[in-house]
């Protein structure tokens, strides 16, 4: 998700409040950027709460029940962090 060239799918831009699970187990409401098939950028001006290839769980709130997905750490900037969906 680095490069444009290097996505797998198109990103969606969608802003939406998102339930963000860290490990060890602390609860983030987090502001979501855009989204694709296989990950979503979360703004997020605390670098500190996640590290490159942490596991975290991310999950919508516009939805109710919305699915909890599993996802990894795979970017971190200045404004936020990208997330890739971690289906296996």
């Amino acid at each position: 998700m680095s490069d444009k060239s290097d996505r797998r799918h198109d990103r969606v831009k969608h802003r939406a409040n998102i339930r963000v699970l860290t490990l060890p187990e602390k609860v983030y409401v987090l502001e979501m950027r855009d989204f694709s098939d296989s990950g979503l950028y979360v703004f997020c001006d605390d670098e500190g709460i996640v590290k490159e290839g942490d596991s975290v769980e991310v999950q919508t709130l516009e939805i109710e029940d919305a699915p909890i997905l599993p996802s990894k750490v795979i970017r971190i900037d200045k404004t936020g962090f990208a997330v890739e969906f971690d289906f296996d």
